[in-house]
This record gives C-alpha cells, structure tokens and sequence, in this order.
C-alpha cells in the first residue's frame, strides 16, 4: 500500500516538472531575466520573484508529496507494520434448517350426524264416514277424542301436541289503536244529530271582541270517538280569519261534549275520526 502511494507521488513530480515551461516565452526562465534585467537592481522586485519561482513550486510540490506520503503510511507504522496486519475475514456458517414438521395428513373430522327427525305426533286417522249394511268391526273415533288430537291420514302413536283451544275472548283484535276515517256505522252523538245541534246553541258563548267586530264564520273541529264514545284528540281544521276567539270557544265546547255511541266496523266499536262545523252567527 504504502508502495503505491509512493508511485503516485513519483507519478505527480514527473508531471509537475514537465509541466514547468522552459521556453522563452516563461517570464520565469532565467537567461531571458539576465537580459530584461540587465543594468538594473537585481537585489529585489520583479527579478527576485522570476528566479525564485521555480525553487518555491518545487519547495512547495516536495511539502505536498512528502504529507501525502506521511499521511499515507501513518495507519501502518501506528498498527504496528505491514507484518503484523492481519486480514480479517468473515466467515459464515452454514445454518442447517431443520425439517419441516411433518403435515397433518389425517382425514377431516367426519361431519355431524344429522339431527333426529322430529318426534312422531299423536295423530287420529280421519275415516270417512260409509253407509254399509255390514257389521262395523273398528268404531271411528268420536268427536271428543280428536277435540284436543291432530287429524291426519293414518293414526300415529308419539307425544302430545299440547294444543290448547283458543278462547275467542282472548284473541288479538288486529284493529287495536287504528283510528278510522270510513266506518260502517258513523259514531253518534246521544240523541242524534238535532241533540247535537241543541247542546251546542245552550253551550257556546259568543266572544266579545269577535261579537264588537262583527266576525262571524264557521270553525271546523276534528277530533276522535274511541271505542268507548270518548272524545279525545280535539285539534282545529279550518278557522275563521281574525277570530281566534272563537276557534277558542269551539274547542272548548266540544271536548265538554258528553259521551258518544262509538262507530263499528264488522261489527266491533273502533276509534273513528270526525269533523264537527261549528258556526257562528250574530242576530
């Protein structure tokens, strides 16, 4: 190693002295100064920088060359010489990759049995009845025997149905909490509608600033008979314009209404909408 950066330096002085231009076009090259120079102060200026060039870029070329070599062997005399280097070499070892373990090759698990059928259930065979002249051996179930057993074509022995008869009482009245707008029988006011028209003239009191201003109109009131004749749900449709007083007064007199005879819908008491005009006449 240090041979050859000895060999580079060598390499770099040739070229550098090559380089130096000896002809008489260098301002540096010595005969050409003793005769620009001649007759004058050879002691300094111009003539001692142009012949001390050369001497300091060779000065200067030797410093660079030996530092470069200094810096070059420094390492190896610091390590303890060239004898006592020692090649470092990184060695791997082979890795024995153990074998894989061996697959599973059991078959899959067999699948689960299907579940058992259902139980049998106690059925009674359904015989049509026959009119015959002969002698019946096996008498036909009778009607309290299959009250509470499942009919089917063939009489089965298994578990009881557990069938319990249903109470007609009981059962779920789909129309429950429906509000109808067209029923079959309209709810009704007790006495009919001339009692309604009565009840109303003795309980309405006319409001004094709509009576001062001389409004008059009619006022549409919805409201809902439930199944038991009650009203509920009493809300304004249509008012008078500038009279609010007597939509007041028309609300509160229908909801102090008694109780109605309910609508019905085949045949059942349901909750049915209604819409009372209620008027308003100055006299």
């Amino acid at each position: 190693m240090i041979l050859s950066a000895i060999a580079v330096v060598l390499f770099l002085a040739i070229v550098t002295l090559l380089a130096i231009d000896r002809s008489w076009n260098n301002v540096t090259q010595e005969e050409r100064n003793q005769i620009v120079f001649e007759q004058k102060n050879k002691a300094y200026g111009a003539f001692a920088i142009r012949k001390e060039y050369n001497k300091i870029v060779l000065m200067a070329l030797g410093a660079s060359l030996a530092l470069i070599v200094i810096a070059t062997a420094a390492p190896l005399i610091l390590s303890g010489g060239d004898d006592e280097l020692q090649e470092q070499i990184v060695t791997m070892d082979n890795v024995k990759l153990e074998a894989p373990p061996p697959t599973n090759k059991e078959e899959p698990p067999p699948p689960p049995p299907p579940p058992p059928p259902p139980p049998m259930v106690k059925q009674i065979q359904f015989t049509e009845p026959e009119v015959t002249e002969e002698v019946v051996e096996e008498i036909p179930p009778q009607q309290d025997d299959t009250k509470n057993t499942k009919i089917g074509d063939e009489t089965t022995e298994g578990e009881e149905t557990g069938l319990i008869p249903i109470d007609p009482g009981n059962a779920i009245d789909p129309d429950e909490g429906k509000v109808f707008t067209f029923v079959e029988q309209q709810p009704s006011f007790p006495g009919g509608d001339a009692a309604l028209m009565e009840f109303l003239q003795k309980n309405i009191k006319y409001p004094e600033m709509e009576k001062d201003n001389g409004i008059q109109g009619t006022v549409f009131v919805t409201f809902v008979v439930d199944k038991n004749g009650n009203i509920t749900n009493v809300d304004k449709a249509r008012e008078v314009r500038g009279g609010p007083g007597l939509t007041k007064e028309a609300l509160r007199v229908v909801r102090s209404m008694p109780t109605w005879k309910p609508g019905k819908m085949n045949g059942k008491s349901v909750a049915v909408q209604y819409n009372l005009p209620v008027k308003f006449v100055l006299r």
